[in-house]
């Protein structure tokens, strides 16, 4: 996968914590510099940095629900600054997708905040008008608290976690880390889980999502069953999403797992019909190969699935003329009836 914020990089900051007083003079800590969203606890308020919603005077009849991982702008080379230096260019082009898509829920991995890039969540939000919720999964690290993870945060200048919008309203949000971690000094990896009312539905749904790690079989198929068992501890007795980047293929332990749980796999529903291929592109600059596997998913529980589909399939020109992915992976959009689901 495309190198990104990952466990060389946070394993890093071990030391830059070590040398915090020698570094702290270059990392200002107000208001301009420090990310306006914190890591959500479980709580009922309205999302942070969102306008309260107004329900719809008429219940909806589809839910649409999209998701990607959007590639963040961090990298483990210093000399290779693509990802960094497209970023704005690239979150241009999922938005201006979401938009034609229009969805109603859209969850988000490698959601970052920098100092050089700002927050990917007040963006994504702004932009689409949604209410969001925000998970923090890096830097934080074992034993530390959320003062402290946020104090971390100040000191190296970034975050990235999972995202998660919605068009109708969040009642409650929580985040969960899971275990165990990728390094036990390095990257941790976490869930966010959000219940939102949709106009029209007896029930709430229940809307998770994660991205387990590539860089270990066993560790990520320890992750996946502390995650299966957040979910089953946390949801409700209505529909429930569960979106995110396994770093696995469908056939593997992870996705099989969610599939054996009662989830369905909703880019599988129409085989060969609409073949999904998500994963990963080696560069996001200049001309590509056709993906051909798939890692990232949308299960849900509850709701048939109308149609599935893609986003983020096709590169833009660059003032230069050269070509940009919007990440190295490819969007998964599927369309959710919701007619006839109230008693």
């Amino acid at each position: 996968m495309f190198p990104s914020v990952r466990a060389a990089l946070v394993a890093a900051l071990v030391a830059i914590i070590v040398g915090a007083a020698a570094s702290a003079c270059s990392v200002d800590g107000s208001s301009d510099d420090w990310p306006p969203t914190a890591t959500p606890t479980t709580g009922a308020s309205a999302a942070p940095g969102s306008t309260p919603l107004t329900e719809p005077v008429e219940a909806p009849t589809q839910l649409k629900v999209a998701f990607i991982n959007l590639l963040s702008p961090l990298s483990r080379d210093a000399n290779n600054p693509v990802a960094s230096d497209t970023f704005d260019q690239r979150l241009e082009i999922v938005i201006e997708e979401l938009r034609a898509f229009n969805p109603d829920i859209v969850g988000f991995n490698e959601a970052s905040w920098t100092k050089a890039t700002g927050s990917a969540a007040e963006k994504l939000a702004k932009a689409l008008k949604l209410e969001f919720q925000y998970a923090r999964a890096n830097p934080w690290f074992p034993g530390q608290t959320q003062e402290q993870s946020d104090e971390t945060v100040k000191l190296t200048g970034f975050e990235e976690g999972e995202l998660i919008l919605s068009r109708y309203p969040i009642l409650r949000y929580e985040r969960k880390a899971l275990n165990p971690r990728t390094s036990e000094t390095g990257e941790g990896r976490a869930a966010l889980h959000v219940v939102v009312r949709v106009p029209g539905l007896a029930e709430t749904i229940d809307v998770y999502i994660t991205h387990l790690t590539g860089a270990d079989e066993k560790v990520r198929a320890a992750q996946g069953a502390d995650f299966l068992t957040f979910v089953s501890a946390t949801r409700g007795s209505g529909p429930h999403l569960v979106m995110g980047d396994l770093s696995e293929l469908p056939d593997r332990g992870v996705a099989q797992a969610l599939v054996a749980a009662g989830l369905v796999d909703a880019a599988a529903v129409f085989p060969g019909i609409v073949p999904i291929v998500t994963c990963c592109r080696a560069a996001i600059i200049g001309e590509q190969p056709g993906l051909t596997l798939r890692t990232d998913y949308i299960f849900v529980t509850g709701l048939p699935v109308e149609s599935v589909g893609m986003f983020g399939l096709a590169p833009r020109k660059r003032a230069d003329n050269s070509l940009v992915y919007a990440s190295d992976h490819n969007g998964i959009q599927v369309v959710l009836r919701l007619a006839g689901a109230a008693p």
